[in-house]
């Protein structure tokens, strides 16, 4: 039979954008409540219970498509990071399949700059003391 999504976690390519259709119109608890922004906006379809074909009309191809996190337990730097980084692997893995993502939000704005701090830090100050030295 078919599955709406696979053991890897993809939902059916054939029938995405049919299923875009119907999740943005009829799902309450799903992108009418996410505050997500998807461009174009999908295609509206209502079910009705007279409908015995179900014949759901495809979506256009995204363009743009933006939707926030929600994240609860980050209470602590360690959550954070552990967070950051996961999102970003993750992001990684669909740049890689040719999806351009763009994760953002707080932790991303504010705490993904410390991330590597150490780093950026040593690596001024190695350079500090090869301009010193140098000169």
């Amino acid at each position: 039979g078919h599955r709406l999504v696979d053991s890897d976690g993809i939902i059916n390519p054939k029938a995405f954008y049919n299923y875009l259709s119907a999740w943005a119109t009829n799902d309450a608890l799903a992108y009418g409540a996410s505050q997500g922004n998807l461009k174009p906006q999908p295609q509206r379809w209502i079910h009705s219970p007279e409908d015995v074909h179900l014949e759901i009309k495809k979506s256009s191809p995204l363009i743009y498509t933006q939707l926030p996190f929600y994240l609860s337990g980050l209470s602590d730097t360690d959550s954070i990071k552990n967070l950051i980084m996961s999102v970003r692997e993750l992001c990684l893995k669909y740049e890689a399949k040719g999806l351009p993502n763009f994760p953002s939000g707080i932790p991303f704005l504010f705490w993904e700059q410390y991330l590597y701090l150490r780093t950026s830090l040593l690596l001024a100050l190695a350079c500090a003391l090869a301009a010193i030295f140098i000169v």
